[in-house]
């Protein structure tokens, strides 16, 4: 299994990999147009925006992805999280949210943020195992899902 950053023409995989994660709620669909079109050029989006984007891929098939993006001076946001159901509970999602925590405590963020749809109990509570908090903040996104989101974020401490 190998951890690279994601580039361009991985948009189909990327595509079909949330599309396969999401058929695990009901009715929850990915409308790539209209609520997701940086999917479409995932590397320069990210990279336009001072953010990355990584894949794992094993026997070139993406099976995971994760994104970030400077949100402001203090903030730093993580996007798209998804690993297929195959490959879930190895530590995957927990190394990629690890790298950014990193990263972020490199560049001086103060705080890690991200969203996650209402449904995704699984993700809610391994983000809670990284010490996340649930916020009080909430956002309807009024997409074909009717997605309600939750924000968890977390303080970083900062060592010298």
């Amino acid at each position: 299994m190998k951890l690279r950053l994601a580039r361009n023409k991985d948009a189909s995989q990327i595509i079909s990999l949330i599309k396969k994660c999401y058929l695990d709620y009901p009715n929850c669909y990915l409308d790539v147009k209209n609520d997701s079109p940086e999917l479409m050029n995932v590397f320069s989006y990210f990279k336009e925006k001072n953010g990355k984007f990584w894949v794992y891929e094993t026997n070139n098939k993406v099976i995971g992805c994760m994104g970030y993006l400077p949100i402001s001076q203090k903030y730093i946001e993580i996007h798209k999280l998804y690993i297929d159901k195959k490959y879930r509970n190895k530590g995957l999602a927990k190394k990629l949210i690890l790298k950014v925590e990193s990263i972020a405590a490199k560049k001086n963020f103060k705080y890690i943020s991200l969203w996650t749809d209402t449904r995704f109990k699984e993700a809610h509570e391994m983000y809670r195992k990284l010490n996340y908090k649930k916020s009080k903040k909430t956002r309807k996104l009024y997409d074909i899902s009717n997605t309600s989101e939750y924000n968890f974020k977390k303080k970083l401490i900062k060592y010298s």
